[in-house]
């Protein structure tokens, strides 16, 4: 699969507001064209997950079987796609009974995988766990704990953030509202590809 080249310009932020968080995939939005899977947005994010994690769509579609919970499959291909690890790895570790922080600790991620820069408080639910962050900046060994509903959080957000490229406090909007991370990224391709999914109705329309 083609890989997407990191933005320098994500790195420029996390310097500017002093996270140091690694390469940014900002903005790596494509249209599906023809292919899209329209009228089935599971496989829409299905299609975006393959491209954002740089993962097969085959298996994407096969570990969403182990996981339904979209946030769940994100945070599982957010964990196999940083650590390199493999697929089969990260899902022993769950399937022990860790917490998602856990098996990211496990596989070697540093803390920093799950943040994104934020200028200021983030405000709820994001104030807690970027307050543990800064602690550990401060002090290398404070001990991090998220909840997975906490990690669930900041995937959704960093996935969004780097995907369409919007500032993590738009992805934070968005998550804001109690979306699962598939409605978030499926909603948004319908609103940025609206005219070329009309078009190829259109088209359709036609040649009937």
């Amino acid at each position: 699969m083609k890989r997407f080249g990191w933005i320098l310009g994500a790195w420029f932020v996390a310097l500017a507001t002093g996270l140091a968080a690694p390469a940014s995939r900002a903005g790596v939005d494509i249209s599906f064209g023809v292919n899209a899977p329209l009228g089935s947005d599971g496989n829409l994010f299905f299609s975006i997950s393959s491209q954002y994690f740089d993962r097969q769509p085959r298996m994407v579609n096969e570990w969403a079987r182990q996981y339904p919970n979209p946030d769940d499959l994100a945070v599982f291909l957010q964990i196999c796609s940083q650590s390199h690890q493999s697929p089969n790895v990260v899902f022993n570790y769950r399937r022990q009974g860790m917490s998602w922080y856990d098996v990211g600790v496990r596989v070697g991620l540093p803390v920093e995988i799950w943040y994104v820069p934020v200028a200021g408080d983030p405000g709820p639910p994001y104030a807690k766990p970027y307050k543990h962050y800064k602690k550990h900046k401060h002090d290398p060994h404070y001990v991090v704990r998220l909840s997975d509903r906490q990690v669930r959080d900041l995937v959704a957000v960093r996935m969004a953030h780097e995907y369409y490229g919007v500032a993590p406090e738009v992805a934070m909007d968005w998550r804001r509202g109690g979306s699962d991370v598939a409605l978030i990224m499926t909603r948004e391709y319908h609103t940025r590809h609206h005219d070329q999914h009309n078009d190829k109705h259109h088209d359709k329309h036609d040649r009937d």
